[in-house]
């Protein structure tokens, strides 16, 4: 029997996309997980943000080929600085609730990023997740010196 969140037909993708990122670990989770840093990059449609923390709830909307999409999401792990780790569900997941990992390694002056989606539905939405990922990733690398 599937568990909540998996299809029992169809099978689940993984998109993993590394980022080199100019900042400490610390600056780099702190984007993540700041409502206000966040805002200041990610610049979501509409957001509901909450501080991250375990079983907290976050919502935000993404304007993307002419319409909105929105985005459930809930904080499954928060460990200062090295990994953040988040449920996510939206019309693109087809309802499923994936799951996000975003691991923080400190590299010579620098912080390797490394994002996991776990769970996505194997069709175009679905791996759709990847180049949203490294357009999403690529904006925190050039605007992380701008949120200190």
């Amino acid at each position: 029997m599937p568990t909540a969140g998996t299809s029992p037909t169809k099978p689940l993708l993984r998109i993993t996309v590394p980022r080199r990122i100019e900042a400490s670990p610390e600056e780099v989770f702190d984007a993540w997980a700041e409502p206000d840093l966040f805002r200041r990059w990610f610049e979501p449609h509409r957001a509901i943000l909450r501080k991250a923390a375990v079983d907290e709830l976050w919502y935000w909307e993404a304007d993307h080929a002419g319409r909105l999409w929105a985005h459930y999401c809930r904080y499954l792990r928060v460990e200062r600085p090295r990994l953040l780790e988040f449920a996510w569900m939206s019309e693109a997941t087809r309802g499923l609730e994936s799951r996000v990992t975003i691991e923080m390694t400190p590299s010579r002056g620098a912080t390797d990023l490394i994002l996991t989606h776990n769970g996505l539905p194997d069709d175009e939405m679905g791996r759709g997740h990847e180049e949203g990922w490294k357009h999403f990733t690529g904006i925190l690398a050039e605007k992380i010196k701008g949120l200190r």
